[in-house]
């Protein structure tokens, strides 16, 4: 007879089998026995046992040689799902995953009924739906819920103060006893917190028994609570609750004071010391409201004593889908606990996290009371869209609590245009105008455009939807041309409709810290910045599509390279007035696979598998673009400034230096979890530099400046508020960029940068107004 102890180490065996056979592929009991470590006795027995309980099926692959063919073992095809909900108070997120963790599918909904069974009723018929669509995949093995209020550990939501019908409700056993499932209740607080747990343990960036604090900032402010890699409820199931005590509320996308950032980060960090928690992730109400999320971070870490330990604090990630993922991780871990009977199964890693995060951008399900519409209303602001490709989602930013815009509709001339929309847009085709050309969106009736088409169509669509009296966000780059780009100036000059280009980099954590460090002074008077750019994804972003050739680009000095020449403009206060260039096609002229994507979008054939560069398929038919190039620059101001762009490194980052006559500073890393090092003592090596200071947000490229621009641009359309991005500073970037291009092709010889009609500077320099 096994004893408890025994048991205990078989349960756990068992779990780390299930999660090699998780990975998706069939296996050996040889593979398993390698993979695990374990005996192939105690391998065999095992997948006998999960086979019994049909968890796992065998089958076999002729290994070709002589012999009986090979025994694999799999997950059971129809061993069943398990379906994670979120509850708000006006709209469900509903998430079904098999039991190996692959996302089937992701559907939101509105909840317009708030009297206590007819919300129920919503409830079940939504999870009946998502059950019955996956049958063939099995029963429905758990369902795991996240609501809003304070919720027991019998799943009864003891108090509801945003949906008080269901104060009192025993909603686990309710919804049990209708679905003929298990069910798991928490608040969507702890969901939250334990989702952004689990995404960040399955990533390995966090211990499986660590210790981390969810802290967000809507109605009040709200924690969650993970202790030793488990959620911490409380004794009354309120633990967290600092809102019932403390009223600190941050709403929509206003913008608090100092006083008000103080506070916040005196509060959190009181909270985490008591905890000393391994990380601090926070959130606002709205995506909009990262920058004052930031803020607190910032002060939060500044505030800390000298000598005292650092506390590490980050913007959250998975924002709305937070508490859904959480509700998957619990439903997953239920059923793996009775497959094996292990107390603390290993996390299973969910795949197709898409799904879920474009379901959320939909805009349908929100914390905050959803702001979708099913049709313009005369409220908000009419959205159209010039080119439904790789950047058109960020247009969808305008639909984001307080933005309270509408995407109405869109011009898309492709063939495809119908797909794209309902792929790209996450948007039904039937119920936005889909035009192909620029006069029928204007005839649309939109108040503002975004223009995300291929970059030699941004002038001429630009200047007719300006001189239409429309206001535009302009995807950088302004123009692959000089003639051009002063076009798209002196057109809206002469109109007087406003113009933004997304030079979206000027929001990211890491520019504008560095900014901050050089205003203040910290290293005297800049002399020098160089940058140097390691584009690791060059070949899929630059090399199958249109972008490789000179016809719709001019070169990626102009295309990839006008952030960052930008950014120098930026830091320096001043623009490049001559240039040197230097550069060739190195490497991917050799690649002799070819094909016409114009099907496709780069999402299509994107992966971090394309590696290394030579064994790239499916470039582009024509490539005379250059893939590794470097420009010399002056600035009117004197200073000298370096970029350097390679597009087949192993690694994707870029590194700015900037030199001071006091000192320097240098980036490692653009985005979360990177820092940057300042050095101000003289010294020899030092590779850790005098002071660091950490890059908050940004953890996955530039998504949260693409949120911080959008909301730029409509207050700036709306209230005429300034903008830290400027259209004379994108004609700059581009006048170098264009510049330093002739230059490469012509022997490196030194070329200057034209210069622009007084007025027009005068005008774009006094944010617009004559």
């Amino acid at each position: 007879m096994l004893t408890v102890a025994k048991r205990d180490r078989r349960s756990e065996r068992a779990d780390d089998v299930l999660v090699e056979l998780r990975s998706g592929d069939a296996m050996s009991a040889a593979d398993l026995v390698e993979a695990t470590g374990l005996s192939r006795p105690t391998v065999i027995s095992i997948l006998n046992d999960l086979e019994s309980s049909g968890w796992v099926n065998h089958g076999a692959v002729d290994s070709g040689g002589v012999g009986r063919p090979a025994t694999t073992w799999t997950l059971g095809d129809n061993v069943g799902i398990v379906i994670g909900a979120d509850i708000l108070v006006d709209s469900m997120l509903l998430v079904a995953v098999t039991f190996g963790g692959t996302i089937l599918a992701a559907r939101s909904s509105r909840l317009g009924q708030h009297q206590s069974d007819a919300r129920l009723e919503a409830v079940v018929s939504a999870v009946e739906s998502l059950r019955d669509s996956y049958q063939d995949k099995g029963p429905l093995l758990h369902l795991a819920v996240s609501t809003t209020g304070i919720v027991d550990g019998d799943g009864r939501v003891v108090r509801s103060d945003l949906v008080p019908q269901w104060t009192g409700m025993d909603l686990g056993q309710r919804l049990s006893r209708r679905l003929d499932v298990t069910v798991s209740v928490d608040n969507d607080i702890n969901m939250a917190a334990y989702g952004e747990f689990c995404q960040r343990r399955q990533r390995g960036r966090l211990d499986a028994d660590a210790d981390m604090l969810l802290v967000r900032m809507t109605r009040g402010l709200h924690t969650g609570l993970v202790l030793n890699g488990q959620l911490h409820r409380g004794r009354a199931w309120n633990a967290g609750e600092i809102s019932d005590v403390l009223d600190l509320r941050l709403e929509g996308d206003e913008t608090p004071g100092d006083d008000w950032i103080d506070r916040a980060a005196l509060t959190t960090g009181s909270v985490a010391a008591v905890i000393d928690p391994d990380l601090i992730v926070m959130s606002g109400p709205t995506d909009a409201s990262v920058s004052v999320i930031r803020r607190i971070i910032a002060r939060l870490v500044s505030r800390r004593p000298r000598d005292a330990e650092s506390m590490t604090a980050e913007v959250e990630e998975l924002g709305r889908a937070a508490s859904v993922v959480g509700a998957l991780n619990t439903a997953l871990e239920m059923v793996t606990r009775t497959a094996v009977g292990v107390e603390h199964p290993h996390p299973v890693t969910l795949q197709g996290m898409d799904k879920i995060i474009s379901e959320v951008e939909r805009g349908q399900h929100s914390v905050m009371k959803t702001t979708h519409r099913e049709g313009h209303t005369g409220d908000g602001m009419r959205v159209g869209i010039v080119g439904v490709g790789a950047r058109s989602r960020l247009a969808l930013n305008a639909e984001l609590e307080g933005n309270d815009g509408v995407v109405t509709a869109v011009c898309e001339p492709h063939h495809l245009a119908r797909k794209r929309v309902a792929d790209r847009l996450g948007k039904d085709p039937d119920s936005i105008t889909i035009t192909s050309d620029v006069a029928g969106l204007i005839a649309s009736g939109i108040d503002v455009a975004f223009v995300t088409s291929p970059d030699d169509t941004h002038a001429e669509v630009t200047c007719q939807l300006l001189e239409a009296g429309i206001p535009v966000y302009l995807e950088k780059p302004l123009a692959i041309t000089m003639d051009l780009a002063t076009k798209v100036l002196t057109t809206a000059y002469q109109t007087g409709t406003k113009l933004y280009v997304g030079h979206n980099m000027r929001h990211m954590n890491v520019v504008r810290s560095m900014r901050d460090l050089i205003r203040t002074g910290r290293i005297g008077e800049v002399k020098a910045i160089w940058c140097r750019h390691f584009v690791g994804s060059g070949g899929d972003f630059y090399f199958k599509d249109w972008h490789a050739t000179r016809e719709h680009g001019t070169g990626l000095l102009l295309q990839k390279a006008a952030h960052d020449i930008d950014v120098m403009h930026w830091f320096a206060d001043s623009h490049t007035t001559d240039v040197v260039g230097m550069g060739g096609l190195t490497l991917y002229d050799q690649i002799t696979d070819r094909r016409d994507n114009s099907d496709q979008l780069m999402g299509d054939w994107y992966s971090l598998d394309n590696w290394p560069p030579l064994t790239q398929k499916n470039l582009n038919p024509v490539i005379d673009v250059e893939d590794i190039s470097m420009m010399l620059m002056r600035m009117e101001s004197g200073i000298f400034a370096s970029y350097q762009q390679c597009h087949y490194t192993p690694d994707y980052w870029r590194n700015y230096t900037v030199i001071g006559t006091e000192g320097r500073i240098e980036n490692f890393g653009d985005g979360e979890g990177g820092v940057i090092r300042l050095w101000n003592k003289r010294t020899h090596y030092n590779a850790d530099g005098d002071e660091t200071y950490p890059i908050i947000g940004d953890a996955n490229g530039h998504g949260d400046a693409d949120v911080l621009t959008v909301t730029e641009f409509l207050n700036f359309v709306r209230n005429g508020t300034p903008t830290d991005t400027s259209p004379l500073g994108a004609w700059y970037a581009v006048a170098a960029g264009i510049e330093a291009t002739e230059s490469l092709r012509q022997g490196s010889a030194p070329r200057q940068v034209p210069t622009l009609d007084g007025q027009i500077i005068q005008y774009f320099n006094n944010n617009q107004i004559k």
